[in-house]
């Protein structure tokens, strides 16, 4: 049984990962698994164009009792791949603006966060999130599903992100070095 106070429910936005829409890769399973485990909820949208992206993160911004933006998209260093389109951090933050104060991003893409610190620090200052979660390299989509699988639950026990961080980086070291996970926070 979770404490009270740390369960934080995620919000998700996932883009085709592929045009085999007959076979579609998605998350879903995480956050179902994550449900019957401990009982997080979920809420998933999906997103392929910056018009869906602007109306889903406003859908979503003021959400009880959520606190992780999980944004399951192809990546690149500095943003995240819409089918025809690249956002970056910056454009981001612009939609993002703090309606999402305190809440956790979860990059859920490849390169993402393969950025100068500063930057990072920009976008969390400028979005008023209390940490951002990526991967700095090229990730297999099934390796990168287990690590997130294993960090969404892992945030569900910790109040405290720099302790959340510092264990769970600890405990499984070298998958957070073979997937290059990098974790900032306040």
């Amino acid at each position: 049984m979770l404490k009270r106070g740390c369960r934080k429910n995620i919000a998700c936005l996932e883009s085709l990962w592929s045009k085999d829409i007959e076979n579609r890769l998605t998350v879903v399973p995480i956050l179902d698994l994550l449900k019957k485990r401990n009982g997080t909820k979920s809420v998933l949208l999906t997103c392929n164009t910056l018009e869906e992206l602007v109306f889903n993160l406003d859908l979503i911004k003021g959400m009880r009792g959520y606190g992780i933006l999980y944004l399951a998209f192809h990546g690149y260093p500095g943003g995240i791949h819409l089918p025809k389109t690249a956002i970056n951090m910056e454009i981001l933050a612009k939609i993002m603006r703090k309606r999402f104060r305190n809440w956790i991003i979860f990059f859920g893409s490849c390169h993402t966060v393969s950025v100068r610190k500063d930057r990072i620090a920009r976008f969390m200052s400028s979005t008023g999130v209390k940490m951002v979660i990526g991967y700095k390299m090229e990730v297999d989509w099934l390796d990168s599903s287990a690590l997130d699988l294993l960090v969404l639950d892992w945030l569900q026990l910790y109040k405290n992100m720099p302790k959340f961080w510092a264990r769970f980086r600890k405990i499984y070291k070298d998958l957070v070095r073979i997937t290059g996970l990098r974790a900032f926070h306040k």
